[in-house]
């Protein structure tokens, strides 16, 4: 078989194209880890973030017992301490949600403070009723929109409707609402037990 000199010494073509790729698979495949690398240096480790949740907890209550303990209990005080304390809005917010549901499970005890209590139940719950008073809503699925607004936590929208029902209740022009109320009250309220004994009786799964 007679071969062509002019091909004596050369690299096929395709020899070259496959090394090409592959240095640009191997440039890719770097790259790529470089970055993951990176990402995983930079992502905080779980038990940091468990640490700084827990501190920002014990920040919550330490300003609860605070203000507990506070000889002058108003709404200037209780929000001009949370805001000394905390500055971040969405932190302000947990913390006022801790209060309540503290001052609220020590209603009736020697530790209750009602003055608290009215306040916070004032500040997280009261506007909503008045909101509701101001617009009606037409039917229930108006309603659930508006307590999304306010009250993404079924907890939340739970003690929000108690609240509303217990201030509309009494008033002849808002019956329509106080139906509306009562109805998804009764919803909300099964929605959140049955969650909570989901949450109870959950388990991991053994993948052994």
């Amino acid at each position: 078989m007679r071969v062509d000199p002019s091909f004596v010494g050369q690299t096929p073509a395709h020899s070259t194209d496959v090394r090409h790729y592959e240095r640009d698979d191997a440039k890719r495949m770097s790259e790529l880890m470089t970055r993951e690398t990176t990402a995983e240096v930079s992502r905080p480790a779980p038990k940091d973030t468990l640490t700084k949740v827990e501190e920002k907890l014990n920040a919550i209550k330490d300003w609860y017992a605070s203000i507990k303990e506070a000889e002058t209990v108003s709404k200037q005080s209780v929000l001009s301490s949370l805001k000394d304390v905390f500055s971040d809005p969405q932190t302000q917010k947990e913390a006022l949600w801790y209060a309540f549901h503290q001052a609220k499970s020590a209603k009736g005890t020697d530790d209750a403070v009602p003055e608290l209590l009215s306040v916070l139940k004032q500040e997280l719950l009261g506007d909503f009723a008045g909101q509701l008073m101001a617009e009606p809503p037409t039917d229930r699925a108006a309603l659930k929109a508006m307590l999304a607004q306010s009250f993404p936590l079924g907890a939340q929208k739970e003690q929000a409707l108690w609240h509303c029902w217990a201030e509309l209740k009494s008033l002849p022009e808002m019956t329509s609402t106080v139906d509306l109320v009562r109805e998804e009250l009764s919803f909300v309220i099964q929605k959140n037990a049955m969650v909570k004994n989901i949450m109870t009786h959950s388990h991991k799964l053994d993948l052994s």
